[in-house]
């Protein structure tokens, strides 16, 4: 199936979690909209220094009543977590806010698990 710019749309169902791929300009305005909430959380729940920069390497996205993006983040040593955002575009009310957010640990112990739901 091909839209009219001729992009391919076969690999994107509602509600299924696609691949996780690396972190592009248009993921990276998703994490910088919520990025105060995203590294307080991700700080307090693994004690992590504000020294530390925190980014995004990869992403999987799901689509569903908006977007979730499952963001793949870069803890000090060698560590990850798993931070989700819940973006709904049209809703400019909820953009940037803390219950947008949630973080997990399931990537901390096994970096090449699957990023998607939690």
């Amino acid at each position: 199936m091909s839209s009219a710019n001729g992009s391919t749309h076969s690999n994107i169902k509602c509600g299924g979690i696609g691949g996780i791929r690396p972190v592009n300009d248009e993921d990276l305005k998703i994490w910088d909209m919520y990025k105060t909430h995203l590294e307080t959380k991700i700080q307090d729940q693994f004690h992590i220094p504000t020294t530390h920069t925190l980014k995004p390497v990869q992403v999987s996205t799901q689509v569903v009543a908006g977007q979730n993006y499952f963001f793949k983040v870069e803890l000090p040593e060698k560590k990850y977590a798993t931070a989700r955002v819940y973006h709904v575009p049209w809703q400019q009310d909820t953009h940037g806010k803390p219950e947008q957010v949630a973080i997990h640990a399931k990537l901390l112990d096994n970096p090449d698990e699957s990023v998607g739901h939690f």
